[in-house]
């Protein structure tokens, strides 16, 4: 792991630690000396800190929450003057102080991280060459990936979930493993089944190209399933399958009913984003899936689910063959994804 990823997971894993003793976002804090509210900052600093008014000699802080209104304080906790107010004071009536709220360096880097998170779908199964792949480096390799994807988790389980009901389950898949080498058979008759009942092609076409997926499945290091438990049965009215065809065809999809299903789920989704954000701080690239294959009832089997569990997702766990490609967005931001009221 190079320097940046190095920087990107304490980056992630620091904000991770600040959010779990704060009830509210952090503020950044700019920092003056001096005996009054003129004197201007000899070296500027930010820090992520909890909502407490300063203390300390001869200090005055700035204090701004997403770039609203900023006060100063005086060593008493007092507020000096606001941004969004004149001096309250009739000798002070007269002057006026603007001040400009500057992302600190730590939130930058933070939403230049989020920025550039990329889905990849072809992967390679060591980060260091598409051709080393022997014992020694797959060991090291799959060593750090199963730590990274514990962080991920750690990341993911702080995602607000409406009165603590914590409602994901990870389950990990390293390959190579038995459980690997089942999902990929589970891929492979899933592929073949739903091709061969489209029937846009012969058989022989549709054997290559279920073989061509459970290839190109088969270069992933590794697998996450995420799914969120208190739903409906996710197999309603669904006798033991007659023939291997029921066992690998796509299960009917039951939606989550009322408030607190909706609201765990969107808690899940929520995790899920942390998660990858932890995964790319750390150099990883990562894919969410919602195919087909998660809606059967061998992909249930295989990670031993409850029937109220619905599958919110499979993540794809790795390194990218090739540089992920910026996508050209679709809506513009100011007026169109974002608006004011």
């Amino acid at each position: 792991m190079n320097g940046t990823a190095t920087f990107r997971s304490h980056l992630m894993q620091h904000f991770v630690a600040v959010a779990r003793t704060q009830s509210r976002p952090p503020i950044a804090l700019f920092s003056f000396e001096g005996n009054g509210c003129d004197e201007r900052p000899s070296a500027r600093r930010y820090e992520i800190c909890q909502h407490t008014k300063p203390t300390g000699p001869m200090s005055h802080q700035l204090s701004s929450v997403s770039g609203g209104p900023c006060s100063v304080y005086d060593n008493n906790g007092r507020s000096r003057f606001s941004t969004s107010q004149a001096h309250s004071s009739a000798e002070a009536h007269e002057e006026r102080t603007t001040a400009t709220y500057t992302p600190s360096q730590t939130a930058d880097d933070l939403q230049r991280l989020i920025a550039s998170r990329r889905t990849v779908s072809n992967f390679i199964q060591s980060p260091r060459s598409y051709h080393d792949t022997n014992d020694s480096s797959l060991e090291i390799s799959r060593e750090f990936l199963r730590s990274a994807i514990k962080r991920g988790v750690e990341c993911a389980s702080t995602a607000p979930n409406h009165k603590m009901t914590e409602p994901a389950t990870f389950y990990r898949i390293l390959a190579p493993s038995a459980a690997s080498e089942r999902l990929l058979d589970i891929v492979y008759e899933v592929t073949l089944r739903r091709l061969l009942k489209q029937r846009l092609s012969g058989e022989e076409a549709c054997h290559s190209e279920a073989l061509r997926k459970k290839e190109k499945w088969a270069n992933i290091p590794a697998f996450l399933v995420v799914t969120v438990g208190g739903m409906n049965d996710q197999t309603p009215s669904l006798p033991a399958p007659e023939d291997e065809n029921d066992y690998f065809s796509e299960l009917p999809y039951v939606a989550p009913s009322d408030t607190r299903q909706l609201e765990d789920y969107a808690s899940t989704c929520a995790s899920i984003q942390n998660l990858l954000l932890s995964l790319h701080s750390e150099g990883l690239v990562s894919k969410w899936a919602t195919g087909p294959i998660i809606r059967t009832l061998a992909f249930r089997e295989l990670i031993g689910c409850k029937l109220s569990d619905m599958v919110v997702g499979l993540i794809f766990v790795g390194w990218s063959r090739r540089e992920p490609r910026m996508p050209r967005r679709r809506r513009s931001l100011d007026g169109d994804v974002l608006r004011d009221l």
